[in-house]
């Protein structure tokens, strides 16, 4: 009878490879092998389903383990949810992948390349979503492979890992098939990064926007007595982008802890310091608006931003479409009233339904908060929204986030690395303004224009550099998903398959 780690060791191992290919150590090469482990563990006999079970369990934790451990900082609840929530899809994928194997081996390619593209997918949708998972982020040292993100988006890349991984596992048996697939994969792959990073154009425009990192510590912010301090910092930082001449200056989420519409003295002091600079600002800010009729709560809380000027036009606000589960509410409370009794430190946010665009001189721009940041779909249609059926597109897309919360952990980086996968994306400039880091600026071709280290107290400037193509990705109505709906097709063709097999 074999013991723990000689069942499991493969199962282990795939999850090892794939976590060690997130991380910033520079070894994003392991996510074309981690599989190999993973669909040999699949050829032995299963003895029952607790093997799976154990082994959902295993591939579950170790990933959260070594790559989304941060998460607990905030809340160990929603970590250990987040496990077990994610143990169980894995079950159901090893359940069916296991039946496969053993059932129907000419279906094996499909049902493996199939499930995890849906699994991937299907991450965005409902209030425990979470994109984090997806394959590609590996990738995120290997810009001249990043650039096919706007052919085919996050699951064209599972789908050519997914298939090198596979053909790598069958390169024993099928020699010079898997060497030529492999060969012309890596091809195609390697052709178009260069060739699009030769010749996509890009128009160099003098926008003077500026991307300021206060780095104002969590404990802090929340503090009235700390106000003033903060403020102080916000001027230093603004009377340095003036001296570079900078015209517009992009604060992080929640910059102003105040509900600056219903208070007249802090948006007097932020309307102040604009005027002493002669400097526009967008921040974040929480804002309450009271409840319709028959609502359960009286008073509607929002995580906020707009854009504000010297002059006090108002703009509109900008309420965060995409919460974090948990995090930042509850999970269900529409359907399930008696959940907000229960508190694990969130702040029970509303969501946000519309994303306006602003208006900064002759230049337009899409916002986002944070976690959206990690929505593929989402930031395309706030980027490249149709007005009155045409194409329009924004000149840039400025991302505001806290990431405090993490400290020092991969937390920060895991977040801030996404902005390329956008930038390429919809082809657009990214400014990501993050309080503690990683602030970053991304060009349309994923280039880091400017970054500033964890922690610093700092602004980052750089060119505005505008892309007039508009991704095949986002232009040909749903390909986006084209390659989640032939898998998620394919795995239901294969469930079939195999019931009547049965």
């Amino acid at each position: 009878m074999k013991n723990f780690f000689d069942t499991y060791w493969k199962i282990i191992a795939s999850a090892l490879l794939l976590s060690l290919s997130r991380l910033p150590y520079h070894l994003g090469f392991l996510v074309f092998f981690a599989f190999i482990p993973f669909l040999k563990f699949f050829d032995e006999d299963i003895e029952s389903f607790k093997n799976l079970l154990i082994s959902a369990l295993i591939f579950a934790f170790i990933q959260i383990a070594v790559v989304f451990y941060w998460i607990g900082s905030v809340t160990w609840v929603g970590l250990i949810g987040i496990w077990l929530f994610y143990s169980l899809i894995y079950l159901v994928l090893f359940f069916i992948l296991c039946r496969i194997w053993s059932c129907l081996p000419i279906l094996r390619y499909i049902a493996f390349v199939a499930l995890f593209i849906a699994f991937e997918y299907l991450q965005n949708f409902g209030e425990t979503r979470f994109p984090w998972w997806n394959l590609g982020y590996a990738l995120a040292d290997y810009r001249l492979l990043l650039q096919v993100l706007d052919l085919g988006g996050l699951s064209l890349l599972a789908f050519m890992i997914l298939t090198v991984n596979y053909l790598l596992y069958r390169f024993n048996e099928q020699v010079y098939i898997s060497f030529f697939l492999i060969l012309s994969i890596f091809g195609f792959w390697v052709y178009y990064g260069y060739y699009t990073m030769n010749n996509l154009e890009l128009k160099e425009a003098d926008a003077r926007v500026a991307v300021m990192q206060p780095s104002i510590p969590q404990e802090d912010k929340w503090v009235e007595d700390n106000y003033n301090t903060i403020l102080a910092r916000y001027d230093s930082l603004a009377a340095e982008a003036k001296l570079d001449g900078t015209k517009l200056l992009i604060f992080p989420e929640a910059a102003i802890p105040h509900y600056l519409r219903h208070d007249a003295a802090r948006g007097q002091e932020l309307k102040n310091l604009m005027k002493k600079y002669d400097i526009s600002i967008f921040t974040g800010f929480p804002h309450a608006e009271a409840a319709p009729a028959g609502n359960l709560q009286e008073v509607l809380y929002y995580n906020a931003a707009s854009l504000c000027e010297p002059s006090g036009i108002s703009h509109p606000l900008y309420f965060k479409n995409i919460l974090v589960p948990v995090g930042e509410r509850m999970l269900w409370l529409d359907y399930f009233p008696f959940l907000w009794n229960l508190q694990f430190g969130q702040a029970n946010w509303e969501f946000g339904t519309q994303v306006p665009r602003y208006h900064f001189g002759e230049y337009e721009f899409s916002p986002s908060i944070c976690y959206e940041l990690a929505f593929p779909h989402f930031l395309q249609g706030a980027n490249l929204a149709l007005d009155d059926g045409e194409e329009k597109k924004a000149d840039f897309h400025v991302n505001i986030t806290n990431d405090a919360w993490f400290g020092t952990s991969y937390g920060p980086w895991l977040h801030g690395v996404m902005t390329r996968f956008r930038a390429i994306e919809s082809r657009i400039q990214i400014y990501r303004s993050a309080n503690t880091g990683i602030s970053m600026i991304v060009d349309p071709m994923g280039n880091t224009l400017a970054q500033a280290e964890l922690f610093s107290i700092e602004n980052i400037y750089a060119p505005l550099y505008r892309c007039e193509r508009i991704p095949k990705y986002y232009k040909i109505q749903n390909y986006p998903r084209i390659f989640v709906f032939i898998s998620m097709a394919l795995a239901v063709l294969s469930l079939f398959t195999l019931w009547r097999r049965a």
